[in-house]
């Protein structure tokens, strides 16, 4: 029986597992072959070189991630609260429903790398931007005085592990849970959160994303 063809899916999603575990250098293109089942001219003919299938997945997640393409789904003068509320959680549904273990990627020092200037421009941007966020909430009294970079590189790491959570960690509170969880860190009244909660979801209905809609992603 002849074997079906290899896709450039099926060779991402076993270069990313692979990166996620052993790291980009740690891992060769032969292992990734092997991974996906067929020789290393197969693999090349969807990739030429290792660096593109980062490319390829730096490009995937871009592509799904607000945060890392700078848009904001909250409009301007919006609360710190409202805003840190929703990228947190819009960010875990991003990676919850990944169709790639992206660990690889970010949780190393490949996305220094000369050759993903885009991207580290990019993630670095987002990063940036959330730290603004925190730090205009503290400068507006909503959040407590700590350490902005520190909550957003917690915050960052959490992302990213998202895509390894299964089972009823999938369940559909999850991105709230963790949004929560996120003020929690640095809110200075957290009673405020169910009202934090209640702005974000009528901004997004306004417009034109419901969240509840959003959240159907994780029935896929």
């Amino acid at each position: 029986m002849a074997r079906a063809k290899v896709t450039p899916e099926q060779i991402l999603r076993e270069a990313a597992r692979l990166f996620a575990i052993k790291g980009f250098h740690g891992t060769s293109t032969r292992e990734i072959a092997e991974a996906v089942g067929v020789r290393q001219p197969s693999l090349f003919h969807h990739f030429a070189t290792k660096h593109d299938i980062a490319q390829a997945l730096y490009a995937y997640d871009y592509a799904r991630s607000p945060g890392l393409q700078g848009v904001r789904e909250v409009p301007d003068g919006t609360p710190a609260a409202v805003e840190l509320y929703q990228t947190v959680r819009r960010e875990i549904l991003v990676e919850m429903t990944s169709a790639y273990d992206l660990r690889g990627l970010y949780l190393s020092a490949l996305i220094d790398e000369p050759e993903f200037a885009r991207w580290h421009a990019a993630y670095h941007a987002a990063m940036a931007h959330s730290r603004a966020v925190i730090e205009r909430g503290i400068a507006d009294g909503e959040f407590a005085d700590t350490r902005a970079h520190v909550v957003t590189e917690m915050l960052d790491a959490t992302i990213n592990q998202a895509v390894r959570w299964s089972g009823a960690q999938r369940e559909r509170s999850m991105p709230d849970d963790v949004a929560v969880l996120a003020l929690r860190l640095v809110i200075a009244r957290p009673s405020r959160i169910p009202a934090v909660r209640r702005a974000a979801d009528r901004l997004l209905e306004a417009a034109g994303t419901p969240w509840e809609t959003e959240l159907d992603q994780l029935a896929g």
